[in-house]
């Protein structure tokens, strides 16, 4: 069956590139683009998409929602979700955590997918952090990260998942990312043609291991929204993770 498919934050970066992924899809078919008024309003035509910038007129038209915004535009899309109990998978970043709790009440209403890092890739090196970490207690950690110049979460919220991740494996607290007396030093860097690159190192006194993952293409992001959205929009209300769509497809 033929997913319909909207996407919050259309004309961005990964908006496009999840519109040109989406061709790849036999059973996607993006039928709705939203984004600002002002946006909308200078863009050009796309075939067979209907441009908005409120997806509640054309609720019809969509089973499931993709948003790549930023945290206040991306609450508000959930918030029309749920009036119009529509499914939604978010990759957008750099929610507070009293944002995180509104995220977490709406999803008592519709299934929310949020994931940090839409990359495959990643998602799989989060579970061989946490084996690493659990086995070296007493190292030095440090998380760099680099990003395109106009990503304005820093640390990114892959890198701040993967600390989490780390500390969870080795029952700490992470704390605050930007005190000097978090267990995990983190190193970001923007550069004009960077998609993503996150690199984990594990100092102990003689050795060092590192972890790091590139990315390429944007299209790993946009192919794991398409698939994540396509999952969760027959799944139960509930907030679920990347890593509850891996476990479900093996």
């Amino acid at each position: 069956m033929v997913c319909n498919l909207g996407i919050n934050g259309f004309l961005g970066r990964m908006g496009q590139s999840i519109l040109i992924e989406s061709r790849k899809h036999q059973d996607i078919n993006v039928t709705v683009g939203c984004d600002l008024p002002d946006k909308i309003a200078s863009a050009d035509k796309f075939d067979n998409i209907q441009l908005t910038s409120d997806i509640s007129k054309h609720d019809d038209m969509f089973d499931v929602i993709i948003d790549f915004s930023l945290p206040k535009p991306s609450l508000e899309i959930i918030e029309k979700c749920v009036k119009l109990n529509k499914p939604i998978t978010i990759g957008t970043t750099g929610f507070i955590s009293s944002q995180i709790q509104l995220i977490e009440k709406a999803a008592r209403n519709i299934p929310i997918l949020l994931a940090p890092n839409m990359s495959h890739g990643v998602n799989v090196s989060l579970g061989s952090l946490g084996m690493i970490a659990k086995s070296l207690k007493g190292y030095n950690i440090e998380i760099s990260e680099i990003h395109h110049v106009n990503k304005v979460d820093s640390p990114s919220g892959t890198a701040i998942k993967m600390a989490q991740v780390i500390c969870d494996s080795q029952k700490i607290d992470l704390g605050d990312v930007h005190s000097p007396d978090c267990p995990i030093k983190f190193v970001s860097a923007r550069e004009n043609t960077e998609i993503g690159t996150h690199e984990v190192s594990f100092k102990g006194l003689n050795d060092e291991i590192r972890v790091k993952h590139i990315a390429n293409d944007r299209s790993i992001f946009a192919d794991g929204a398409i698939r994540t959205a396509n999952w969760v929009k027959n799944k139960k209300n509930g907030l679920y993770t990347y890593n509850d769509y891996m476990m479900d497809m093996l």
